[in-house]
């Protein structure tokens, strides 16, 4: 057996990550449960999954898999820069959004660098950073679920070098307003690099949605946005994700710190057509949108306040630790996700699935709280 990694060859920046809170997988979750699991709301998949046009593309591609991909990904790059009405060399490609988080930090952090974001946040925007040395401050959602824009600003009036945002948020939901998003634009200095995250942009009502990429390419300022085809694209466990940055430099930089082949081929198959299905697209959102409205409806009828969610999944209070509810959930043959981060170890995250899907976890939280209430 190998013995276990000596402390003292492990930077001491990565001894005080926390482990990351990823999902359970199906198979793992019957195993440690021994329940069959009824309904998976942990990770915020597609429900309908991929386009069949991307489940045939991929299922076309596996005859290639003998030999190495297009390091470069010029097709789906191509494809991509024509939706964008960009050119392909400011477009890059990673093993899911998440790992451009991290090939952004390793080209551009300096150990004691200084990273801003929002509270609660995605974790790897945090963890990464920190893994690079870079201290990172995290400033609070408003009390009604609104962009701390102030508060951004002061932080970064400090000295910044990366600001890191998502919106629609992750893990809360809420999407920043064009005002908000101007404001915040005009106050970052001019040598921070502004990493816009928009993950769940397909998600967003019409009525919230602007041109985010119009506001940042006016502004002066360097830039990427990230976006995916894990949500609304369905396409979770091919892991394909995206950039567009300001200019071409940031994208040969990132680069040389990428992992040249970091969408497989079957994936970037997969992705070129999933993109080309808009119907199959709109449906997944149109089942978003209205099962947010209804659940969050039932959920605030229940006692269970809900961020204003402009995503693929609910955020909510549980007033008392989330995971006594996800545990109780778990016995059911429910996942959610119990958030860990401080101070919001109360709230939950649900993942908006099927009808049926959700009104097995909304039967599930009603046992669980009268369960949970009666101790």
């Amino acid at each position: 057996m190998t013995p276990p990694c000596p402390s003292p060859l492990v930077r001491d920046e990565i001894e005080r990550l926390p482990t990351y809170n990823a999902g359970l997988a199906a198979a793992r979750f019957e195993a440690i449960y021994g329940v069959p699991l009824r309904a998976k709301l942990d990770s915020n998949e597609n429900p309908l999954g991929p386009s069949p046009d991307a489940i045939s593309a991929a299922l076309a591609a596996v005859k290639g898999i003998g030999r190495y991909p297009d390091a470069s990904g010029m097709t789906l790059r191509v494809a991509l820069a024509y939706r964008l009405g960009a050119s392909a060399d400011r477009v890059i490609l990673g093993n899911g959004s998440e790992d451009l988080i991290g090939v952004i930090y390793r080209t551009v952090l300096r150990p004691g660098d200084h990273v801003v974001t929002v509270c609660p946040s995605f974790g790897l925007h945090e963890f990464a950073a920190q893994a690079c040395g870079a201290r990172v401050t995290k400033v609070p959602f408003t009390p009604d679920w609104r962009f701390p824009v102030a508060g951004i600003a002061a932080a970064m009036a400090e000295g910044a070098r990366v600001l890191i945002i998502s919106s629609p948020s992750n893990p809360a939901g809420p999407a920043i307003s064009p005002d908000d998003f101007a404001t915040l634009v005009a106050a970052t200095p001019a040598g921070t690099l502004i990493v816009f995250d928009e993950a769940y942009v397909e998600y967003l009502d019409e009525s919230m949605r602007f041109d985010a990429l119009a506001v940042l390419s006016a502004s002066g300022r360097p830039w990427i946005s990230l976006r995916t085809f894990s949500k609304a694209f369905g396409l979770a466990g091919a892991r394909v994700g995206y950039g567009l940055a300001h200019d071409p430099q940031l994208v040969a930089a990132m680069s040389k710190v990428r992992n040249p082949f970091a969408v497989n081929l079957v994936a970037e198959a997969a992705a070129t057509a999933a993109l080309e299905d808009a119907k199959h697209l709109a449906r997944g959102v149109e089942l978003a949108q209205s099962e947010r409205r209804r659940l969050s409806r039932a959920l605030a009828g229940m006692g269970f306040a809900c961020a204003p969610s402009q995503t693929n999944f609910l955020f909510f209070d549980c007033s008392r630790p989330a995971t006594e509810i996800a545990e109780a959930l778990r016995r059911q043959g429910v996942l959610i996700k119990a958030w860990m981060e401080p101070p919001f170890t109360n709230h939950a995250r649900v993942t908006l699935g099927q009808p049926t899907e959700n009104d097995l976890f909304l039967d599930a939280m009603s046992s669980a709280a009268r369960d949970i209430t009666k101790r």
